[in-house]
């Protein structure tokens, strides 16, 4: 077999094809070039990675496209339902592409660029109300189409589970379906035993909280109507109460002193309510039995299944003063104190 018939034969690789190359001069085949001819048997060693002539495609690197960055918006939906449809109608169209009313007629002498102007605005006036009512026509359209679409493809998706569930079983089911357990086989909804104790339960706890939270607003009333003897109803109660609270200031400019200021008066009457509080907090279940004596009782749990004469018999032994005349007595208190112990300790 000749060189040129091994140099066609489709069983010859490249590598083996470049070695088979008769071997011409350079002279006759490159005569004006400087690098050195490849025509003759690979000069490459056999380690070397060039030294298999291996072809590359036409295309060896697909073509790059930058990547846009952000997001497109999302359109807005000019059909959201079926009120939306009058907005093809012709009153509609008329309405939002109304035709001009007055004309910009430039005179005979105006100069041409002045005229080329009202022309070119009255042809992209045009163009906004034509492309506006064109616009509304194919929207509607595209979304009676999109809409059938997903019709036909939900009929024809129920179509197929009916078809589904409607044909028989497989022979390979029936003849596999006694090996699979029962309680694998979901053919009926599971069932619940103890439904109805746990929605009756449920619905006691409901009833229980809503009676607490009934309590509790009752209980916020009566201590509402408590304390209603502390509000200011009337405008001489506030003026009274002015007066009171002020009347340092109206001493102060009655024999010609400075007056205390905003922080002294702030601060005289923290001081005085934290006393009273202090008071208060000693004595608040004592408090509240006389209250509920008074009212006719409370919705507290413990406290109204006692008697005024129980609580005092219960608390006050218990208190500072007991000793001299409030209360019983303690065992390790003396016998007897003066009235100066008294107001120390009140």
């Amino acid at each position: 077999m000749s060189t040129a018939a091994l140099q066609s034969s489709a069983f010859v690789c490249r590598s083996c094809s470049r070695h088979l190359r008769p071997c011409l001069p350079s002279s006759a085949t490159r005569a004006f070039s400087t690098t050195s001819s490849t025509d003759g048997p690979s000069s490459s060693s056999p380690y070397s990675p060039y030294y298999v002539d291996i072809p590359f495609p036409p295309q060896r690197y697909a073509p790059w496209k930058p990547r846009a960055k952000g997001t497109r918006p999302e359109p807005r939906k000019v059909f959201r339902n079926e009120k939306d449809n009058k907005k093809i109608t012709l009153n509609y169209l008329a309405l939002v592409s109304k035709e001009p009313t007055v004309f910009s007629n430039p005179g005979e002498t105006a100069p041409a660029k002045e005229k080329a102007y009202i022309t070119w605005k009255q042809k992209m006036a045009d163009s906004r109300r034509r492309n506006i009512r064109d616009g509304l026509l194919q929207l509607h359209s595209e979304k009676t189409r999109r809409d059938e679409q997903i019709a036909q493809r939900s009929t024809q998706k129920q179509a197929l589970r009916a078809k589904l569930l409607a044909e028989e079983d497989s022979e390979a089911v029936k003849l596999t379906t006694p090996t699979i357990i029962s309680a694998l086989q979901k053919r009926h909804t599971l069932t619940d035993p103890g439904r109805e104790e746990r929605l009756a339960e449920k619905r006691e706890r409901y009833m229980k909280l809503e009676e607490e939270k009934r309590l509790g607003r009752l209980e916020e009333l009566h201590e509402l109507y408590i304390r209603a003897h502390e509000f200011i109803f009337t405008e001489a109660q506030l003026d009274e109460l002015i007066n009171k609270e002020f009347s340092l200031i109206s001493q102060a400019e009655m024999v010609h002193m400075q007056p205390p200021d905003s922080n002294q008066v702030v601060a005289r009457q923290a001081k005085t309510d934290t006393e009273g509080q202090g008071f208060f907090l000693k004595d608040e279940l004592v408090f509240n039995a006389f209250t509920d004596a008074l009212t006719g009782g409370s919705k507290r749990s413990d406290l109204s299944k006692k008697t005024a004469e129980e609580v005092l018999s219960e608390y006050a032994p218990n208190m500072a003063y007991t000793g001299f005349g409030y209360g019983e007595k303690k065992p390790t208190q003396p016998t007897t104190k003066s009235t100066s112990d008294l107001f120390n300790i009140l």
